[in-house]
């Protein structure tokens, strides 16, 4: 492999990660207002399943029931 084909590699794994993250904090933001949230408990609830894209959306689908009833 050379380092053009790495570099085309690095950019297309970076690219789904960024996308992976993207999709979780939305649908984490939008099952949240769903659920009756606020807007801002949304957004913030959107951020945090971003930042954390893998453990933020386990985390809300386990416990949006225990925060809030």
């Amino acid at each position: 492999m050379t380092e053009h084909d790495l570099r085309i590699l690095a950019v297309f794994f970076n690219t789904v990660i960024v996308l992976i993250m993207l999709v979780s904090g939305l649908w984490v933001s939008i099952d949240a207002r769903k659920t009756g949230r606020t807007w801002t408990e949304s957004i913030m609830w959107g951020i945090f399943a971003c930042w954390l894209f893998i453990v933020g959306p386990v985390v809300y689908y386990f416990f949006k029931h225990r925060f809030y009833k």
